[in-house]
């Protein structure tokens, strides 16, 4: 099967929706591939920007060539509010087609895209990325993942942005 690499870079968010009652918004980015890859990349949390996050968080995906020749596969990058007692609370969030950024162009610096919602009509503050797309493909072997390959997979982005965390922690 040939497959290209892509990778996405979350830089920051601006003049996002606060939707904290009370305490201080505390923003992070969960980022997949929807209809291919069920592999879910989390951002560090910004703790100090509140409403205008920065996370400059690199994510790379291994896609199948199909992915980006045809409608309907979607970067889906959902952000939330961090929350201690309570679940986490959705801010927004920008779907981009990856055939279109595939035809628009490639590596693209300094995007941004408006932050939707899906219970309410508007734009709520704006989204900046950047974007490259391999330029070669690479061969993989068709086989099925066993179970096994598949936790591990899944698990993957969870521990990258556990290691994100910390790392953020100690170096700023």
């Amino acid at each position: 099967m040939e497959c290209r690499q892509f990778e996405v870079t979350l830089i920051s968010a601006v003049n996002l929706p606060n939707v904290r009652e009370l305490g201080q918004m505390k923003v992070y980015a969960k980022v997949l591939i929807k209809g291919y890859s069920n592999s879910e990349w989390i951002t560090s949390v910004d703790r100090e920007r509140e409403t205008n996050p920065y996370w400059n968080c690199r994510i790379k995906y291994t896609l199948p060539e199909k992915a980006v020749e045809k409608d309907g596969v979607l970067l889906v990058i959902k952000l939330y509010c961090e929350r201690s007692l309570l679940p986490d609370k959705y801010v927004g969030e920008v779907n981009l087609s990856l055939k279109k950024l595939f035809d628009y162009g490639f590596p693209q610096e300094n995007l941004e895209y408006y932050v939707n919602r899906n219970d309410v009509d508007g734009k709520f503050g704006k989204l900046k990325l950047t974007y490259d797309f391999g330029k070669t493909t690479v061969t993989i072997s068709e086989k099925e993942p066993s179970f096994g390959e598949a936790v591990v997979g899944a698990m993957n982005g969870v521990l990258h942005a556990a290691i994100h965390e910390v790392l953020s922690e100690i170096l700023f």
